[in-house]
């Protein structure tokens, strides 16, 4: 992802990346990094206190680990969005899973105008899997902006994840609740602004496909 960034993505847009273990060897002027359990200390207390491998996606119920219900390794991507929530200056956030590439210059009108100035937050809220959380945008300057990172990080810190008996997919579910408790606010959902998108994988049928591509599950090998 850092490299087709510097290759598509103009030079006035600053990367923030956030890592663990091994530090990015790329650098640039508009590339920031961001080691995350310095910055999210409480994280990385949260996740040494749920080494249970319950917590990082085993499921009893079926002998097997199922990545869906993997709450720790979702909450890195939770938490690295909420620190940045809490820090931006910036008057847009977009969010990339790191198995995301660009593949042309990106339309920042069109950024613009699915993430307009009143709404806290944009995304694909797919009727029978909630939201596509490789790709999220954010709203910093709204004035929840930070209540809204703060609720993200309530549903991890407070246990609240584990508590999702019904709807156990914590990678889907926690982005989506978290939503729930902001419905008196303007929220861009990009499955109702878009005609035709896919119902389970809607970017490669949306207007972003023309400059990101996410390479998820299988897309990896292709």
């Amino acid at each position: 992802m850092i490299e087709t960034f510097q290759r598509h993505w103009p030079q006035e847009v600053i990367l923030h990346v956030y890592w663990q273990e091994q530090e990015p060897e790329i650098t640039a002027d508009n590339i920031v990094y961001h080691e995350l359990y310095t910055v999210q200390p409480l994280l990385k207390d949260w996740v040494a206190a749920h080494s249970n491998e319950k917590y990082r996606g085993w499921r009893e119920d079926r002998g097997k680990y199922v990545w869906k219900n993997d709450g720790v390794k979702f909450s890195h991507k939770v938490f690295a969005q909420t620190h940045r929530i809490r820090n931006s200056t910036a008057d847009i956030i977009l969010y990339s899973d790191a198995d995301t590439e660009y593949t042309a210059r990106p339309d920042l009108e069109y950024l613009s105008e699915i993430c307009p100035v009143d709404s806290l937050c944009t995304f694909f809220d797919r009727p029978k899997f909630r939201d596509e959380t490789g790709f999220y945008m954010h709203n910093p300057q709204h004035p929840r902006a930070k209540q809204w990172a703060d609720r993200l990080e309530e549903i991890y810190l407070s246990g609240e994840v584990w508590t999702y008996e019904k709807d156990r997919a914590a990678d889907q579910y926690t982005m989506a609740f978290g939503r729930d408790s902001f419905k008196d606010c303007k929220q861009m959902d990009l499955m109702r602004y878009h005609d035709g998108v896919d119902l389970k994988d809607p970017v490669p049928t949306s207007p972003l496909s023309k400059f990101l591509n996410h390479l998820k599950g299988d897309k990896k090998n292709q």
